[in-house]
């Protein structure tokens, strides 16, 4: 992670800006039938440490000098199933996520549309000079 963000650093005129982007493993996926929360889904421990680890990476060139903060947060984004079985087959691909937390399935109301309200992490950055 590291040498590849060395070398974006590299790509990047001084002055340029690098935007780190990614799923956000602080604020777990929520699932929603119309405004109702039904609960939530787990990610994987994989990917609770590739998120650990990125972080960690950007930390390195923040302090080695190469990139200045500008700017960091979250925002949500809505992913739409037609129903339950649309979302399992969903989630049977997700190499981040392993399912629902405990008891949300259950909580899911047959046949109702179903929304997934998942966060983003952003990081903007100012590459510093060499």
């Amino acid at each position: 992670m590291v040498d590849a963000l060395h070398a974006a650093h590299r790509a990047v005129r001084p002055g340029g800006t690098v935007i780190d982007l990614r799923p956000d493993s602080v604020h777990q996926p929520r699932i929603f039938q119309g405004r109702v929360e039904r609960g939530s889904l787990q990610e994987t421990a994989l990917a609770e440490g590739d998120s650990a680890a990125s972080d960690r990476a950007i930390a390195r060139l923040v302090a080695e000098g190469l990139l200045k903060p500008v700017r960091t947060g979250h925002f949500w984004y809505s992913l739409r199933f037609a129903d339950r079985a649309g979302l399992d087959r969903w989630l049977e691909t997700s190499r981040r996520l392993r399912g629902y937390a405990p008891g949300a399935r259950a909580r899911i109301e047959p046949g109702a549309g179903i929304i997934v309200r998942r966060a983003l992490t952003y990081g903007i950055y100012e590459r510093r000079p060499l």
